[in-house]
């Protein structure tokens, strides 16, 4: 790296440097940060490591962030520095999405000023997408950013071979989220369309057929290995059981995730915390949109209700983030700018309404959409640039939008940094209170699944869940000792607590507030 490559990179290095230090300083207070997902993937990644393929390959969780977090679990030396081992990780991740955010402006004219502005305030966005949970999220982001960068490239159809990097693209994202396969796939048979019919020359019609052919060649290829290993394992042709599991979970006669009413599962193998390591097996009541006239409507008022909780998520990331979509359609269909400026405009909705479109049929959390809140940072500058080019705006106020637009993307996740500080801690100092008295092996709770689960992930205990609700007390013991139950953990005043007090032995003392564990098999 040359001396003017340094000066011309000049931003993007102090960006990624000031990334580091702030990332590295917060990784000490995000390390007890856990969800039930979390588990899953490390856990998978263990099985992984110690070559426990059958029960690794996953049709629920998809598998890249786990192989890629492999390399680090040797130096691990607790189930809690797991959770720093993958904070690494995906510190690591961040600087890839920093690096492809960098090169995807580049595909928009956009002003230095304008540009220096989006990259600072990608420290704290990014940090609050990897410091919010661990999960593949971001992972699959990252991907998808450099594969957009090669997408919108405008040179794209004189290129020959490039669908090819397109297609290893769109696999390692399939890799990341299942999610991807059919984002990949429309977008980019989509956008390979656009460019063959705007092309009067044959050649170039040619090379992008071509490259269509080739990417989606190696997609398949690529992809297609872990399709058949998933496949295989479940009986059925599948790219993925999370799409089916989401959709049995928002139907109209669901009860919720299996968890919370199935009473006690043994978890899958020796590896894993508890039977959420694979919701694949557990069938919840199916629905087809097109079953009935009731199931249509169910549906349609789900992607109703499923826009206005996108509306509300795009209106945390930024208040213009709708603005800044409605008024790209708008000059796109009523402004004299360029036909470039005009296309790369086109390219960016087509791509957010594609992307969005999927999701909103089944299910919605804020963490799928990060694409989305990128690629509308990157719109609400491109189009003030556009706007400053057409003389719409004047140097001035195009400044005062510039600070407006930047802080009403960078207030939020400061904030969500500075509040979550130290989160999940209290669960990672209840266990230790558990350690304490030597509380480990198959756990079983009547309530609070979620931070049940993370204690026996802490105390690397088996967590075959929790008892099934208005159970009879005598069905209650005979479920407890038919799966060899160690400790019942019993959340609040529960009546239980008299019968169980007579019939076996509260280990702690009531020092626990709210919490009595009881000994079943002593």
């Amino acid at each position: 790296m040359n001396l003017n490559h340094i000066r011309h990179n000049l931003d993007l290095i102090s960006v990624l440097i000031i990334y580091f230090i702030i990332g590295f300083f917060l990784i000490n207070y995000y390390q007890y940060s856990l969800n039930a997902d979390s588990i899953s993937y490390i856990t998978i990644a263990q099985e992984y490591l110690n070559r426990n393929f059958a029960d690794a390959v996953n049709g629920y969780w998809s598998p890249l962030f786990s192989w890629l977090l492999i390399p680090f679990l040797p130096f691990s030396s607790s189930p809690q520095f797991n959770i720093y081992l993958a904070r690494i990780l995906s510190l690591i991740t961040g600087v890839l999405t920093i690096i492809g955010i960098n090169l995807l402006i580049s595909r928009f004219k956009i002003d230095k000023t304008s540009k220096t502005l989006v990259l600072f305030s990608l420290i704290p966005i990014i940090l609050s997408f990897l410091f919010g949970l661990i999960s593949p999220d971001l992972l699959v982001t990252t991907i998808l950013i450099y594969y957009l960068y090669i997408i919108f490239d405008p040179d794209y159809p004189n290129k020959k071979y490039i669908g090819i990097l397109c297609g290893i693209l769109g696999a390692l994202a399939y890799l990341s989220k299942s999610y991807a396969l059919p984002l990949f796939l429309a977008h980019f048979v989509l956008f390979n369309l656009i460019y063959y019919f705007k092309s009067t020359n044959r050649k170039k019609q040619r090379k992008i057929f071509k490259n269509l052919i080739l990417g989606l060649t190696i997609f398949f290829i690529i992809s297609g290995f872990w399709i058949a290993l998933i496949s295989d394992k479940y009986g059925k042709s599948t790219f993925g059981t999370a799409g089916d599991y989401n959709h049995e979970l928002v139907g109209p006669q669901s009860n919720g995730d299996f968890v919370y009413y199935h009473g006690l599962i043994k978890p899958p193998n020796k590896f894993a915390v508890s039977a959420w390591e694979d919701p694949s097996y557990f069938k919840m009541k199916s629905w087809n949109a097109f079953g009935s006239w009731d199931n249509f409507k169910y549906q349609i008022t789900l992607i109703l209700d499923n826009v206005v909780k996108i509306i509300n998520i795009f209106e945390v990331a930024s208040l213009f983030s709708i603005i800044i979509f409605i008024a790209s359609i708008i000059i796109v269909f009523k402004s004299n700018i360029k036909k470039t400026s005009k296309n790369k405009l086109i390219y960016l909705i087509t791509t957010i309404t594609l992307y969005l479109g999927g999701y909103s049929l089944v299910l919605i959390e804020p963490r799928y959409l990060w694409l989305v809140n990128i690629l509308l940072l990157i719109m609400g500058f491109y189009l003030l640039n556009l706007l400053f080019e057409i003389g719409s705006l004047k140097g001035t106020v195009k400044n005062i939008l510039l600070a407006f637009l930047i802080l009403s993307f960078v207030v939020n996740p400061i904030n969500a940094l500075i509040l979550n500080l130290d989160i999940g801690k209290d669960s990672y100092t209840l266990s230790e209170a558990l350690e304490h008295y030597k509380i480990h092996g198959n756990l079983a709770s009547n309530d609070e699944w979620r931070v049940t689960d993370y204690l026996a992930y802490y105390t690397s205990s088996k967590y075959y869940g929790q008892t099934k609700q208005n159970e009879s007390y005598n069905n209650l013991k005979k479920e407890l000792k038919v799966n060899n139950i160690d400790y019942y953990l019993v959340w609040g005043n529960s009546k239980e607590n008299i019968k169980l007090s007579h019939d076996f032995k509260e280990v702690t003392n009531g020092t626990i507030d709210q919490l009595r564990i009881y000994s079943i098999k002593n």
